[in-house]
Formats: structure tokens, C-alpha cells, sequence
């Protein structure tokens, strides 16, 4: 019986009868369904709430996902993306809600326009549930941090960053009860490693950042970081000694009367280096009238466009002129 069944079916596939019935079958399928679509229906399509522009300030104090359930009237067709896909609505605190009595309303008659958009011109509103929502929060602090870099950066032989590593931002808003957020002083970047760099830079960091509480977030997730990196050499300038606090009526003579200062500046900016651009001092009140015969020089003034500098020497001596 079985076999006979089977020559059978495989008869009907060669002679594609099956296909023809699998076609009719489609085609009457179709036929069924665009005469249900071409009937006006009444749905009830929810959308769910999404928040947008919430200030940072508050938190919504929410214990479920708030829907607003819209009834609609229109051809099947129209309707068939609305119920077969999920739909959302998003609310500007901006501009879509009130705050009454420390908490946020938003009213479906005041923001109708912007149910609207979320369909078809061919599709008829007929009513909104609830007219209404209310949205209680508590009040958050905001307090402003800086951002501290944590890096591990090598440089290739003869290149320095030209100026500063920039951070940007430089700082974030840690938000959340005042209690928490008043312990946060400064957030710290995950560890950037850069090894034998010499071209600039730019990366993307996050920020390492992990509360205790999930009410306590910040504003800003990353930061990037950028350092414009050039080729340095060492410069070497003599810089005249220059004595201060001598006290009235005190002659003394002093050695060596200039130092030699060793400076790191970018090729770019070595040939506008100039020995008035620094200055060295001995401070004669450091003696104190003790019994030393010799002065600590100091470097207080240097340009802004070296990377360091130091001193060859580490004293001066000197005797007391009589």
C-alpha cells in the first residue's frame, strides 16, 4: 500500500500536479487575504514610552515600562505595519510634559500632534489611554570633576609631545544622590599604552568608572586624547647669575658668574631660544648666617615653548667683601 502511495506521489510531482495545486492554494490565500485587508477595522495599537531631554538633575521614579494604548480606525492594509511591528513613542521633557506638584505630567490631548506623526495620514486617531501620565522623580545632585589621564606612553628616540597631552573633555558631571557624589573628586581613564611613538596621536578612552550605587553615573562615558608629537633636541645657553636679599651695605664677589642651562625644546622652536629668555638667581637669605661659602642657584624663569630645563651647576660659591 505504501509503495503504491509513493508511486503515486511521485507520479503527481513529475507531472507537477502538486505544484499546480500549490499554486492554486497560493493564489486563493492571497485572494482571502487582500479582501480581509480591504475592510476598515478598529485596533488598539500600543505604544511603548521612550524618554528623551530628561534632566540630568532628576531620576524618574519608575517600577514598569509605561504604554500608551492608541485606538485607530483604517483599511487593513494601512494598519497591518502597526500590528504586526512594536511601536514607541518618545517623550521630550522638553517639550512634552509639565512639572506639577514635584512631578513630571504629560497629557495625550496637549501632545496629540505627536501621536499623530507616528502614523499615517490615512489612519484615523479615534482615542488615547491614558489621557494621561505622571512621572514622580527624586532630585539628583551634579557636581563637576576633573578627568585625571592614565597613561603609559613611550617615546621613540628623540620625539616628545610639542605641547600638553589635550583631554577633552577635561572634566564630567558625576550625577546621583548628594551623599554619593559628594565622595567622587576626580575620575580616572583606563591605562592608555603607546610605545616607541613618534607621530601625533588621537584615541578614544573610557573612563574607569564603576559606583557603588547605580543611581550614581556620569555624564560622559569617554574622552579623547590627543598629543601632537614632534622631534626634540637638547640645547645648552650660559645664563648670568643674578644675587637677591643682599642686605644693605654687603659687598661679595661670587663664582661661577653664569651657569650653564641644558634645555629640551622641539626642532621647531630651537633657533627661537634665547639666553634673556631665562633667568637664574641665588637667594642670600637661604644662608641665614650660618657658615656656608656657597649659593644655590635657581632657574625662575624659562620659555614657554621648552619641555625642561635644568642646571649644569648646583652652586655658587662666594666670600664677603669687606
Amino acid at each position: 500500500m505504501l509503495t503504491k502511495l509513493k508511486n503515486k506521489l511521485l507520479k503527481s510531482i513529475k507531472s507537477r500536479k502538486l505544484n499546480v495545486f500549490g499554486l492554486f492554494f497560493l493564489l486563493a490565500f492571497i485572494f482571502l487575504i487582500v479582501t480581509k485587508l480591504s475592510k476598515t477595522y478598529t485596533e488598539t495599537i500600543p505604544l511603548k514610552i521612550s524618554y528623551v531631554n530628561l534632566p540630568e538633575e532628576h531620576s524618574l521614579i519608575t517600577t514598569k515600562d509605561s504604554v500608551v494604548k492608541v485606538v485607530v480606525k483604517s483599511y487593513g492594509f494601512n494598519l497591518l505595519p502597526y500590528v504586526l511591528f512594536s511601536q514607541s513613542l518618545k517623550i521630550d521633557f522638553k517639550n512634552d510634559v509639565s512639572l506639577k506638584n514635584n512631578q513630571y505630567v504629560w497629557q495625550s490631548k496637549q501632545n496629540i500632534q505627536t501621536i499623530n506623526k507616528q502614523f499615517k495620514n490615512s489612519v484615523e486617531i479615534l482615542s488615547v489611554r491614558p489621557d494621561s501620565l505622571v512621572f514622580p522623580f527624586q532630585t539628583l545632585t551634579v557636581k563637576m570633576v576633573p578627568v585625571r589621564l592614565n597613561s603609559k606612553i613611550d617615546f621613540a628616540l628623540g620625539y616628545d609631545v610639542v605641547d600638553n597631552i589635550k583631554i577633552k573633555p577635561d572634566s564630567v558631571k558625576v550625577i546621583g544622590p548628594k551623599n554619593l557624589v559628594s565622595k567622587v573628586d576626580y575620575v580616572n581613564t583606563k591605562t592608555l599604552t603607546l610605545k616607541n611613538v613618534n607621530t601625533s596621536f588621537e584615541k578614544v578612552l573610557t573612563i574607569n568608572f564603576r559606583p557603588k550605587d547605580e543611581n550614581v553615573y556620569l555624564s560622559e562615558k569617554s574622552i579623547k586624547v590627543s598629543g601632537e608629537v614632534g622631534k626634540f633636541t637638547e640645547g645648552l645657553l650660559e645664563i648670568p647669575v643674578s644675587i637677591t636679599n643682599l642686605p644693605a651695605n654687603t659687598n661679595i664677589n661670587f663664582f661661577p658668574k653664569t651657569v650653564t642651562v641644558i634645555y629640551y625644546v622641539s626642532l621647531d622652536n630651537y633657533s627661537k631660544i634665547k639666553a634673556t629668555d631665562f633667568k637664574v638667581e641665588c637667594d642670600f637669605a637661604e644662608i641665614n648666617n650660618s657658615n656656608r661659602t656657597f649659593l644655590t642657584p635657581k632657574l625662575v624663569k624659562t620659555p614657554i615653548q621648552i619641555k625642561s630645563a635644568r642646571l649644569k651647576q648646583d652652586k655658587v660659591e662666594f666670600i664677603l667683601m669687606q
